[in-house]
């Protein structure tokens, strides 16, 4: 596993915004640039945070996969740093 990694790329999501209007176009691509397992890209795939958790992504961090859902993009919590 790459905890490091994967909580990197989360991190990503939540700080840097030009990672995260790029993950919203084309998340495979981004994926690209982070050393991840195959089972590490398929729960980022998946949007599952529960299953992030387990492979040691941080609780808080997890949570910002969601910042991809169409569902949640709109609520002004996920827009927050």
């Amino acid at each position: 596993m790459s905890a490091y990694e994967l909580n990197r790329l989360l991190f990503d999501l939540k700080m840097n915004d030009e990672t995260c209007k790029a993950a919203l176009t084309d998340f495979s691509r981004v994926i690209q640039h982070y050393d991840l397992t195959a089972e590490e890209k398929e729960a980022l795939n998946g949007g599952d945070p529960r299953k992030l958790r387990q492979l040691g992504a941080h609780g808080m961090l997890a949570l910002y996969i969601m910042r991809l859902h169409p569902d949640f993009r709109g609520n002004i919590y996920w827009e927050q740093k």
